[in-house]
């Protein structure tokens, strides 16, 4: 039988890079939920799946209030239907999440990551459900959009159309991956997938 992983967040541009590589993997079976998903059928898509790789989130919203709608309740509503399944069917579903090194700065996109890291932890306390975080530095690569989720992306298209760039710290030493790098890690951790929680570090 194939592994059924589920992917939040399919659409954006890890979930896109993601997405083409387990595609060649025959092995395994993926399921979506993206931002036009129905909330409702959520339950339903974790209670098939056998891992999930939790990408959903945003990062420059209209709004402040939907750093805490999507990035933190989304995985609250992840963490409870977890637990639900586990207590049904004694079953772990093993979460793979995307985090963010700008936890430790003060700013409400680094808030809403670090108050979704503990609804995961939480959920691991209870259940001890198996979780892996990734605190992601500057990602950078194929389909990553221009001022909006790569400074690299940002400049490289700024200096092309002799649009004015701007740097707000020039001492500060800026943390970069490339995104193939970042999907060989992922891919790497399912196919050995740990059986507690932690923080999975990153090569550069």
């Amino acid at each position: 039988l194939k592994t059924k992983i589920l992917i939040t967040g399919s659409e954006g541009f890890i979930g896109k890079n993601l997405k083409k590589e387990l595609e060649l993997i025959k092995d395994y079976e993926l399921i979506f939920f993206n931002r036009d998903s129905d909330i409702k059928k959520l339950e339903e898509l974790i209670t098939k799946s056998n891992i999930i790789i939790h990408l959903a989130g945003v990062n420059r919203p209209k709004e402040k209030e939907l750093f805490t709608n999507t990035n933190v309740i989304l995985t609250k509503h992840i963490c409870n239907f977890i637990e639900n399944k586990y207590v049904k069917k004694g079953i772990h579903t093993p979460v793979i999440f995307s985090s963010s090194t700008q936890i430790n700065q003060v700013n409400e996109y680094g808030k809403s990551k670090l108050d979704a890291e503990l609804e995961l932890k939480k959920l691991y306390k209870k259940t001890s459900n198996p979780i892996t975080i990734y605190r992601l530095p500057g990602i950078f690569g194929k389909w990553c959009k221009p001022n909006y989720n790569s400074v690299v992306a940002t400049f490289c298209h700024n200096i092309a159309n002799d649009i004015e760039i701007s740097i707000h710290d020039e001492n500060k030493n800026l943390e970069l991956l490339y995104i193939d790098d970042l999907i060989q890690e992922v891919i790497n951790n399912l196919r050995i997938f740990p059986k507690n929680f932690h923080y999975q570090k990153l090569k550069p």
